[in-house]
C-alpha cells in the first residue's frame, strides 16, 4: 500500500524522535535538560554532552554535526554563553511528543541562504566578508590618495606662479639698477657745465664802490 504524504509526515523523523528522548533522559540532565519554560533546552557542558550523550543516541562525538543537524530542521539558537547553548523550535515542546511530526526538515535553498553547511564554508563565509571590508579600506585610500594628489597639484601650480612672478621682479629690479647706474654720467656732464658757466662769470670784489673815499683818506 502506497502511503500519502500526509501519512509519511505522520512519524517524526528518526533524528527528531532520538533527540527528544535525550532532552527527557534524566540520564544526562546534568548536560541536557529542558529550560524552565519547556518550550527550549539548554546543553549545559558541551565537552560532556559530546562525550556521553552523543555517542548514546547518534553513535559519533561530533558536535557541529549535531548543530548542522538542529539548524536542518529549523531549530534556533536562543542563547549562547560559551559552555552552555539553548535551542528552541515551535514544536518541539516538553510534555508534547505529539507535535514533532510538525518539525520538518528545511529545504536546501533555505539550508543553503540560511545556515553554512560545514566548517570550511563558515571559514569561507568570513573570508568573503574580511574581503569585502579590505576592499572599502581599499577604495577609501584610493580617494584619500586622489584628493592628496590633486593638493600638491595644485600647490606645484601655485610654485611655478610664485617662480615666474619672482623672476619677473628680478627682471624688473635688474632694469631698474642699469638706470640707476647709467644716471650719474649724465649728472657728471651737467655739472660741468653748470660749473664752467660759473667761473666764467666776472666777480665783483668786495667793497668795490667805496675804493675812492679809502684812498682819499689816506692821502689826507
Amino acid at each position: 500500500m502506497i502511503k500519502t504524504p500526509e501519512e509519511k509526515s505522520a512519524k517524526p523523523n528518526k533524528f527528531i524522535l532520538r533527540a527528544y528522548e535525550m532532552v527527557n533522559n534524566p540520564k544526562f540532565s546534568d548536560v541536557i535538560s529542558w529550560t524552565e519554560a519547556g518550550y527550549s533546552f539548554a546543553i549545559s557542558d558541551i565537552a560532556q554532552f559530546t562525550a556521553k550523550a552523543l555517542p548514546a543516541y547518534f553513535k559519533h562525538k561530533n558536535f557541529s554535526s549535531f548543530v548542522r543537524q538542529l539548524n536542518m530542521y529549523d531549530f534556533h539558537k536562543e542563547r549562547d554563553t560559551g559552555d552552555a547553548q539553548i535551542y528552541a523550535h515551535s514544536s518541539f515542546i516538553r510534555g508534547h511528543p505529539e507535535k514533532l511530526n510538525e518539525v520538518h526538515r528545511k529545504t536546501t535553498d533555505s539550508l543553503t541562504e540560511n545556515v553554512p553547511s560545514s566548517d570550511l564554508e563558515k571559514k569561507y563565509l568570513l573570508m568573503n566578508s574580511r574581503q569585502k571590508s579590505l576592499q572599502e579600506k581599499v577604495i577609501s585610500l584610493e580617494r584619500s590618495y586622489k584628493d592628496v594628489s590633486n593638493y600638491n597639484q595644485l600647490l606645484m601650480t601655485q610654485l611655478i606662479q610664485c617662480m615666474d612672478r619672482e623672476q619677473k621682479v628680478e627682471q624688473l629690479l635688474m632694469g631698474f639698477i642699469q638706470q640707476v647706474k647709467e644716471i650719474p654720467s649724465s649728472l657728471e656732464s651737467c655739472y660741468l657745465n653748470v660749473m664752467g658757466s660759473t667761473i666764467s662769470r666776472s666777480v665783483n670784489p668786495p667793497f668795490a664802490g667805496d675804493m675812492s673815499r679809502f684812498v682819499q683818506f689816506s692821502n689826507q
